[in-house]
């Protein structure tokens, strides 16, 4: 998995392609959660991510939580696969998707 990270006036945007599961998910955790100090808001950009496996639910489930203290979370061009799972698991209900 690919994951580039950028900060943007106070913002985080997260990159990353590929697979959210047991193999990548505590890599995209730490390498998002190290960067979080000082955030005020969290775009994850889903456009490249193919699979999101239940740890990777966890994941996401974890920087809401933090990211509620601090600021927002939002996941942006998340594919049809993907948008299908948050929707079963409930996340659409808390999590900003477009």
């Amino acid at each position: 998995m690919e994951i580039s990270l950028k900060k943007i006036n106070g913002g985080l945007y997260v990159k990353a392609s590929g697979k959210l599961d047991i193999d990548t998910s505590a890599e995209y955790g730490m390498k998002i959660k190290d960067e979080l100090d000082e955030v005020n808001e969290l775009v994850l950009d889903f456009g490249e991510i193919t699979y999101v496996a239940s740890i990777g639910l966890r994941v996401l489930l974890e920087l809401y939580q933090q990211m509620s203290k601090q600021g927002s979370i939002k996941l942006i061009n998340v594919q049809e696969p993907v948008l299908n799972v948050l929707k079963m698991t409930g996340f659409n209900k808390f999590l900003s998707i477009s």
